[in-house]
């Protein structure tokens, strides 16, 4: 019997022949994805390791500083006079510039002064009145005295010539009384300088009705020197009067100060001159807890005015050494400040620091670190607590704090105060919590987030 030749037999086997084929080529592809597979884990196996990232380090060391607070602090004129007119009268005419500088004694105002000079002639025909009508009774007096002695007046008589000579002494004194105020009113006609300084512009021009209901005329400022005054907290006062005390009492010098105050300008700039201590209240505000200070500095350029805002810089005068490192390398998170150094074994560590005060481009630490240890100043980006890196020692981003005209703080007008004082540098909000418990529970934690860092430092 024959096949039907509608259903050929020879494609079935030819689909059995195709799907075979399939079955072994897919067997090869898979064999030859593991090969390629193993030869992968292979090379990898057999690369090296990733070299230590570089990071730029410095070694911490202490420097020379000089301590130093701030006060927000008001100028005042050392002397202030305000002038006002004593009489009444027209005003005749100014004897100063306005604006400029006076000397005691120079006449700065002039009332017209003919109507108290009339006044005062009067006065002095007044006196000679009531020393004629004195002369008369004392006249009298003495002929009744002698008339009494042979009994030819009575004794009334006598005692009434007394009470009449008494009677015209004081209408003369009171004469001369009236002759030294009309006397006064001249003088007042003439307004003086009673201080030399430097006065401001006439309230009043020449021609005006004025008196003492007319108000100052104009002000009289001593300008050189000049007064600061600022208030410090009874907290702060008594730290600053015991350092004075003890610092007296090791060096024997019982007149020198251990600390001076100094000036920054609104400008930022420091004042040149230095000043002292000119007083000291004697009670603490009680609604404020502050203690009222006042310094004095001199003024020769008459660079600073009365009412003025001023910083007033209290810096102790004798430098200390202290840990000081640039505030770049310093970071924080809500834990505080720290900063990230290399030990021993080139690993990361995470150090907490207290920070004190700033000096331009360095910050004083007071706790954490100590001198030799090296702190990571670039690359901070690049690291985490608990890796190994390559120190690489480099200079920091500006020159180190020195004492001088050039450094910042007292003597170059950026310094803040210590109480103010923090790390410049930050970490992003994905790094806080990482590196706090890495400073808490050790520098080998691996700090998810710890490369988000910002570094501040400028390579």
């Amino acid at each position: 019997m024959y096949p039907s030749p509608s259903r050929p037999s020879y494609p079935r086997r030819m689909e059995a022949d195709l799907a075979r084929v399939s079955v072994s080529a897919v067997a090869a592809l898979a064999v030859l994805g593991l090969l390629a597979l193993a030869g992968c884990r292979a090379e990898q196996e057999a690369a090296p390791p990733p070299e230590p990232p570089a990071v730029g380090v410095m070694a911490v060391g202490e420097e020379k500083v000089n301590p130093f607070i701030e006060f927000v602090g008001k100028t005042r004129a050392a002397e202030s006079v305000a002038l006002r007119a004593r009489v009444t009268g027209f005003l005749e005419g100014l004897g100063f510039e306005e604006g400029s500088t006076v000397q005691q004694g120079q006449v700065l105002f002039k009332i017209e002064p003919d109507e108290y000079r009339a006044t005062l002639a009067q006065k002095e025909a007044v006196l000679g009145a009531a020393e004629a009508s004195l002369n008369r009774a004392r006249v009298d007096l003495d002929r009744y005295r002698e008339l009494a002695k042979s009994r030819n007046v009575s004794q009334q008589k006598v005692d009434e010539a007394e009470a009449e000579v008494l009677v015209q002494e004081a209408s003369v004194d009171t004469a001369k009384a009236d002759i030294e105020k009309a006397k006064l009113n001249v003088d007042y006609t003439e307004i003086t300088a009673p201080i030399a300084g430097r006065i401001d512009a006439a309230a009043l021009d020449v021609g005006n009705l004025i008196g003492p209901d007319s108000g100052v005329l104009a002000t009289i400022n001593r300008m050189d020197p000049i007064q600061v005054t600022f208030s410090v907290a009874e907290t702060m006062y008594l730290d600053i009067m015991k350092q004075d005390r003890e610092h007296k009492r090791r060096t024997g010098d019982a007149e020198r100060a251990i600390f001076v105050p100094l000036l920054r300008l609104s400008d930022g700039s420091l004042y040149d001159h230095k000043g002292s201590f000119d007083y000291i209240d004697n009670k603490v505000d009680q609604k404020t807890g502050t203690v009222l200070v006042r310094a004095e500095f001199p003024n020769p350029d008459r660079l600073l005015l009365p009412g003025q805002f001023v910083t007033v810089v209290i810096e102790r005068e004798d430098a200390i050494d202290a840990v000081v490192i640039p505030q770049a390398a310093v970071l924080t998170d809500q834990g505080g400040a720290y900063v990230l150094l290399v030990n021993d074994q080139d690993k990361v560590e995470a150090r907490r620091i207290v920070t004190g005060q700033r000096f331009g481009p360095d910050l004083v630490v007071q706790e954490g670190l100590a001198p030799g240890e090296r702190i990571i100043l670039y690359g901070i980006q690049k690291v985490r607590p608990g890796i190994t890196v390559k120190p690489e020692l480099t200079a920091p981003p500006a020159t180190p704090m020195q004492n001088s005209a050039e450094a910042s703080g007292p003597a170059g007008g950026s310094a803040q105060a210590g109480a103010e004082a923090g790390p410049v540098a930050s970490d992003t909000a994905g790094a806080d919590a990482p590196v706090a418990e890495a400073i808490t529970e050790g520098p080998a934690k691996d700090l998810s987030g710890g490369g988000q860092a910002r570094e501040d430092a400028v390579d």
